[in-house]
């Protein structure tokens, strides 16, 4: 497995032929090695735009060979060589429009692990002839300018400012624009336009003019809603059912399509006054309120199946989805997030349903491109993990900053650390404290614990605070007595590392209680382990298994860990006597998604079980191997450093080897320590000669030792009896011996009979 290579892929556009998009890529020649072409691929998906909705190819094409099962243009192509050519019939296309936006991601994938390896985007517009040329500024002008579709004209203009919102020509050309269709009346004009003058990452931002376009919208709306009642004579509905007379009212209102009071009769039905109202009846009700696009209906459409209110069957999922998607029809956020959320994890309603990575990232950008605030910070999120969809640096910080501006309280945590690192943002310590001030006010969990620990360290990264740790400790109850489970979970690591809070064992315990029942995972999880252990309280494995299968099922990934090794052998106290490896499996698979020690656990199985009956091929163990390590687990770190140096599955590299070892090292794991200290005896490594330092090898030989690993355990015994560490202590190295005598080593018979006695004595003493 290879890492993802900042190389970029460099491409560019030929014209010769027109009745082909043909495009020229050159790849990086690292990423082309003869060994490696074979298992590398170029993958090639075009997207409409805006939306980036996947292109679909011409009806009855029989070009397949550029089509996936879904009919849209996204194919792959084996890697040749490092200059290729790639032409894509415009037979096979859509037939486009002037002023058609297209995008092309092409991507080098390695399909061993599955990993892109480098990417890059092109960005095209159909001209006049319906053939595609690259994407101009000035061309988008002169095409805007001649749209006779005001909306059009107002979704691409839209479209084309968000892409561009430090390029003041754009902005410029844009503004110009949405000023006339403001101009016409068209209130969407009005709104993007204060939209573009209040949001501080468009470099025309002007609070004067946002709020003069601000007051346009309010007359606007106040205009259109006075002709809307006026024209259509609409009942209101009751804001609240509370007798007979505005049950009728809000029926016949319903009747006449409202899905308001359609959903207003649902909540009425939820009451104890309404409990009787309808029965089955009512829930279609709230269906068909969330299908026509009311966010409030589709949130407790969500919540209700979330609370197993009604038996949910495989039918009622796929029901699910379609309301979903007819709310979404509507540009609604939620509904589309709630797709999203689908499309990614393939599953609706813990039903299994298709997943696909590429739908569930155009439903996440379009429900951010809607409004939907938690779709904007995601998208970050993603980036910043992984960057799975392959976001550009500016557009993510782009959603971050939208996010954290329409009140996303973890985009405020999230940027106000940025601004305070200067990561990706120019360093600004006043703007990173308003924001994680605004965040902890907004109670996120994660600002309201760094203010804490302001007040406790004396300082927030670079920035001093003033050291009080009683104020701090007064902070961090109040978070914890406003429900935050971070607090209550750090009172309790308060309690058992010193207890400066001046605590008994009762009191502190009774915050991770309170944070446990409210349903947090990772203190139902810290708690199941109080319980299993005995210590403050007295011992409750049924409960304790109870809260590790709850914060499982939330997906917590040590509790999913935990409930392997139950299902598999026991976990601590919790004995098992019906194994079940089919299951342990299942819960090792689930923690692996995320958890590095799961992650090489699998890896591990693996290569001591190759008869295990589940879905992991060889090559996908070694991807978890690399997923692990990327997390920094020592154990894995080490384990690919070795292969590095071995060639062993993955391209011999033992520069990178012996850099990843050497960080396994520097996080205390003893074996990597112990090989350490070889390399630096032997001054060689993967057949390459490295640095060599016999006094830093005895070093890391004695700390290996130290740390309990057998093999350097025998190796300090053996270079003792040859008289090579003549400085050390007799009773020292007797305890040393210890440890590979225990782990069944054989010691080397010129060891002195005295120490070889004393060794095996100190060990059958311990048994």
């Amino acid at each position: 497995m290879e890492t993802s290579s900042e190389s970029p892929i460099l491409t560019d556009l030929e014209t010769d032929d027109a009745s082909k998009l043909t495009i020229s890529l050159q790849v990086p020649s690292e990423l082309t090695s003869r060994r490696l072409r074979r298992h590398r691929v170029i993958s090639i998906q075009l997207f409409q735009e805006p939306g980036t909705r996947p292109l679909r190819a011409a009806k009855q094409s029989e070009r397949a060979d550029f089509c996936n099962d879904e009919g849209e243009l996204d194919f792959t192509m084996p890697l040749r060589q490092n200059k290729m050519i790639v032409a894509i019939p415009y037979s096979a296309m859509p037939q486009f429009n002037y002023g058609d936006l297209i995008t092309a991601r092409i991507s080098l994938e390695d399909t061993v692990t599955g990993e892109v390896l480098s990417y890059e985007t092109m960005s095209f517009m159909a001209n006049r002839e319906g053939t595609l040329e690259f994407f101009s500024h000035q061309h988008m002008h002169d095409y805007l300018k001649t749209e006779s579709s005001d909306e059009t004209q107002l979704t691409k203009a839209a479209y084309w400012i968000n892409q561009n919102p430090e390029n003041s020509k754009v902005l410029s050309m844009g503004i110009a624009l949405l000023q006339k269709l403001a101009e016409k009346g068209h209130l969407e004009a009005v709104k993007k336009l204060q939209d573009v003058y209040s949001d501080q990452r468009y470099i025309v931002a002007d609070k004067n003019e946002a709020a003069k376009w601000q007051n346009c919208l309010d007359n606007k709306a106040a205009r259109n809603l006075g002709k809307e009642l006026q024209s259509e004579k609409r009942s209101e509905v009751p804001s609240k059912i509370t007798d007979e007379s505005s049950l009728k009212k809000c029926e016949e209102i319903a009747a006449n399509g409202s899905a308001e009071a359609r959903y207003m009769l649902y909540v009425y039905s939820c009451t104890s006054e309404g409990a009787s109202y309808h029965g089955a009846d009512v829930f279609s009700y709230l269906k068909s309120a969330a299908e026509d696009g009311l966010e409030a209906a589709v949130r407790a459409l969500a919540e209700a199946y979330e609370k197993k209110m009604i038996f949910i069957s495989g039918e009622q999922a796929v029901e699910y989805s379609l309301i979903l998607k007819k709310a979404a029809e509507k540009k609604l956020p939620l509904a589309e997030y709630l797709l999203f959320q689908i499309s990614y994890n393939g599953t609706s309603l813990s039903q299994p349903v298709r997943g696909d990575k590429k739908e569930a990232y155009a439903w996440l950008l379009a429900s951010a491109e809607h409004g939907g605030a938690e779709a904007a910070y995601d998208l970050w999120h993603y980036f910043e993990h992984g960057n799975e969809f392959l976001m550009e640096q500016e557009s993510a910080l782009k959603w971050l900053i939208y996010a954290a501006d329409h009140g996303f309280a973890k985009a405020k945590t999230r940027l106000g650390d940025l601004y305070i690192d200067g990561k990706f943002l120019k360093k600004d310590d006043q703007k990173g404290l308003a924001y994680l001030g605004q965040a902890a006010e907004q109670m996120d969990w994660d600002a309201q614990i760094k203010q804490f620990e302001s007040y406790y360290e004396g300082r927030y990264k670079d920035i001093l605070f003033e050291k009080n740790r009683a104020k701090a400790f007064e902070l961090l109850k109040s978070f914890a007595a406003s429900g935050n489970p971070r607090a209550c979970d750090l009172i309790m690591n308060q309690y058992e590392h010193g207890n400066e809070m001046m605590m008994e064992h009762r009191e502190a315990l009774r915050y991770l209680v309170s944070a446990a029942e409210s349903g947090d995972a990772p203190t139902m999880y810290r708690f199941a382990n109080v319980l299993l252990d005995g210590i403050y309280v007295s011992a409750d494995l049924d409960k304790a298994k109870h809260l590790i299968e709850a914060a499982a099922a939330q997906g917590y990934p040590e509790a999913q860990f935990a409930l392997y090794y139950y299902y598999l052998s026991g976990y601590k106290t919790l004995k098992n006597e019906r194994i079940n490896k089919e299951r342990a499996y299942q819960w090792l698979v689930k923690a692996a998604r995320t958890l590095p020690s799961a992650q090489y656990e699998v890896w591990s199985l693996s290569k001591k079980d190759a008869t295990i009956d589940w879905s992991i091929t060889g090559k996908d163990a070694i991807d978890y191997l690399f997923r692990s390590a990327a997390q920094k687990y020592s154990p894995a770190l080490y384990k690919v450093g070795m292969a590095f140096g071995t060639g062993t599955d993955i391209e011999k590299n033992p520069e990178r080897g012996l850099k990843l070892i050497e960080e396994a090292a520097s996080l205390h794991h003893p074996e990597a320590i112990y090989e350490l200290s070889q390399i630096r005896f032997s001054g060689t490594f993967g057949g390459q000669e490295v640095t060599k330092d016999e006094e830093d090898g005895l070093h890391l030989l004695f700390l290996a030792a130290e740390l309990h690993y057998p093999r350097a355990c025998q190796q300090v015994g053996e270079w003792y009896a040859k008289g090579l560490l003549p400085d050390e202590s007799e009773i020292w190295v007797s305890r040393i011996v210890t440890v590979a005598i225990e782990a069944g080593l054989k010691v080397n018979e010129q060891l002195s009979p005295q120490l070889k006695q004393e060794a095996a004595s100190s060990s059958s003493d311990q048994n």
